[in-house]
């Protein structure tokens, strides 16, 4: 898809326009991101020790919940964060996911998935980590990661 950007003086509204071949629900996320202006990057606070560190969204794999405390595994290192689960669940962007009651997966940084014979399934990341989704959250979850297939077959690409 090819893009362009005009820059406009400050007194204009900033505003986008999409010409699409098919409106799914892809295009509809990307409509949401951009009006809730969710393109600027969302900063974590987070915690190395006693050094407070500012942390990307993109650079986290998943955050899980270990002894009441919230830690965050990046590709390199594990900080911790002083908001609960839920609370993270409603300030991170739509690419981040629950899978079980103490872990909040990043799709975009998962490695691979693996169904297991017990019934979860097994998520890789890129730092040798894995995580497993419990068999509550299962059904969202694979619903989530077959949505992008089924979106590029409904508008004709495979």
């Amino acid at each position: 898809m090819q893009t362009l950007i005009r820059v406009i003086p400050e007194k204009e509204p900033e505003h986008a326009e999409f010409y699409v071949h098919c409106k799914d629900q892809s295009i509809e996320r990307l409509v949401e991101y951009v009006e809730q202006e969710r393109y600027h990057t969302m900063m974590l606070t987070c915690y190395r020790g006693d050094e407070i560190v500012k942390l990307k969204e993109r650079a986290i794999c998943f955050i899980e919940t270990v002894r009441e405390k919230q830690l965050v595994h990046t590709d390199s290192e594990t900080l911790e964060v002083k908001k609960r689960l839920y609370e993270l669940e409603h300030l991170l962007p739509a690419g981040f996911i629950r899978i079980s009651k103490s872990v909040i997966i990043n799709m975009d940084r998962v490695s691979s998935y693996r169904p297991m014979v017990n019934g979860l399934m097994e998520v890789s990341f890129p730092n040798n980590k894995t995580v497993y989704i419990s068999r509550k959250y299962l059904k969202d979850v694979r619903s989530q990661i077959m949505e992008v297939r089924n979106e590029r077959k409904s508008c004709g690409n495979p």
